[in-house]
């Protein structure tokens, strides 16, 4: 089993890096946290020197670049890393979107999931819950108003609840608690990217992979990049947000922020 761990982000962390300081300006960030995982980050560095080694005439970028996905696919990135095998729409190639402007991640990542009136709960974490005893309905709950997060955040929120009044039962999220209280259904992963040889691509959604000699895509509109070869990223950074009205009208061109693409090496 891969061993790995979510820690909240220290405050220090969250000023010191820039990319995590853009998103507290755009948009209304819930908690921020960061992913150890020593089995992925050594497949990661090991990648980074094959790469050094088999071209060493062109440098090795290291980018932090945002990926937006649903809450419920947080665990498993975590876990497992990102994946391209799951992309199902292939606007530059069948691999791994990422952007440098997080309007723009947002934004499409937001056209591509939709709305959604059900709640996806952690099954995992629902069958060890009600194992331990606790009630279906106060599980759902203790899942839905903790986003997800994990084992020990649902049995915190279990417990300081365990007296309320409608703690088992039934459960059904009303319109308020989606719009408004707790509209959580995304989280931008903030990664460590290899960026070694470039190719242009226009959009083709019958394109699969690039040439060989090339190791990225980028889209011609300079937003997004495409990584189609493992442990060429690393899931760094969850930061769980909640769109506001700055977000949701901004123009995503107009970001500004390729200039702190490079991460300190």
């Amino acid at each position: 089993m891969n061993d790995y761990s979510i820690e909240p982000v220290v405050d220090s962390e969250l000023y010191e890096v820039e990319e995590i300081r853009h998103l507290y300006d755009l948009f209304d960030v819930i908690s921020v946290h960061k992913i150890q995982n020593p089995l992925l980050w050594g497949l990661y560095t090991l990648r980074k020197n094959e790469m050094e080694i088999n071209n060493k005439n062109i440098i090795v970028n290291e980018w932090l670049l945002y990926h937006v996905t649903a809450t419920k696919n947080v665990q498993s990135i975590a876990e497992n890393n990102l994946d391209w095998r799951f992309t199902s729409r292939c606007r530059y190639g069948k691999g791994v979107c990422f952007s440098y402007c997080p309007l723009y991640a947002n934004r499409y990542a937001s056209c591509a999931q939709g709305s959604t009136s059900a709640v996806d709960y952690d099954e995992n974490i629902m069958d060890i819950l009600i194992n331990m005893g606790f009630p279906r309905e106060a599980v759902k709950r203790a899942l839905f108003y903790t986003y997800n997060q994990g084992l020990e955040c649902a049995i915190k929120w279990l417990m300081d609840h365990i007296t309320d009044s409608n703690f088992a039962e039934p459960f059904v999220p009303s319109r308020h608690n989606f719009n408004s209280e707790i509209s959580i259904e995304r989280a931008f992963i903030i990664c460590r990217v290899l960026v070694q040889n470039i190719k242009d691509v226009s959009v083709n959604y019958h394109l699969n992979v690039i040439p060989n000699i090339f190791d990225t895509a980028k889209s011609t509109n300079g937003m997004v990049y495409v990584k189609f070869n493992d442990y060429e990223f690393y899931p760094q950074y969850i930061v769980y947000y909640r769109e506001h009205n700055l977000s949701q009208y901004s123009d995503p061109y107009s970001c500004n922020f390729n200039y702190n693409y490079c991460v300190d090496q």
